[in-house]
């Protein structure tokens, strides 16, 4: 009986050798540091901003307080802070990832604090509406963009997206946005674009 307990003592004693030799750390008790995780999903709102239809839905950022690699120019600073996004020179480069997703023919973003409104014109092979999916593709564009920003408000209602161009138009002329507030969280919250 002794002799078959011996081989498997040995077994046991091999497999705990061994398993302490892959957990040896140098002697030293040093925990590994975590590294950073991001989340660039957006989330939707609880529905303040939300559609239904051609309208505006309002989406949030998780909070990621990078610019990992995306389009425009929002980097942290050495002391971690962001650069705020220039969108009175730089909508136009997001307007143009914008108009590559496959059912936008054309978008206009305006910004105001941290709010941005975007209209959309959907290519004439587009029969359909604005559906979650291309409100999140639109979202996720600003929001790689400018992570600061906090509601991302996407409409296709023909009478709004003419505002949003004109609004765009002023702000390109050199009028600032902050000065259209006002008139962009009217389309943002207008009544026939929420749920």
């Amino acid at each position: 009986m002794n002799r078959k307990i011996i081989p498997v003592i040995l077994i046991i004693a091999a497999a705990c050798l061994a398993l302490a030799a892959c957990m040896n750390n140098g002697g030293t008790n040093a925990q590994p540091t975590p590294g950073p995780t991001a989340n660039y999903a957006p989330n939707a709102t609880d529905g303040s901003g939300a559609q239904n239809g051609n309208g505006a839905a309002g989406l949030t950022n998780n909070g990621d307080a990078t610019n990992n690699g995306a389009t425009g120019n929002t980097a942290a600073t050495t002391d971690g802070a962001l650069n705020p996004f220039d969108w009175a020179n730089g909508a136009t480069d997001i307007e143009k990832a914008i108009g590559r997703i496959s059912e936008i023919s054309d978008a206009r973003v305006v910004v105001t604090n941290s709010t941005a409104l975007v209209g959309v014109k959907f290519d004439n092979a587009y029969k359909g509406e604005i559906t979650e999916r291309i409100r999140e593709m639109v979202a996720a564009e600003v929001l790689r963009a400018d992570p600061s920003i906090q509601t991302v408000a996407v409409t296709a209602s023909e009478d709004d997206v003419n505002k949003v161009y004109a609004l765009s138009e002023q702000i390109r002329a050199g009028r600032n946005a902050d000065e259209l507030s006002a008139e962009i969280n009217a389309i943002v919250r207008n009544a026939t674009t929420l749920r």
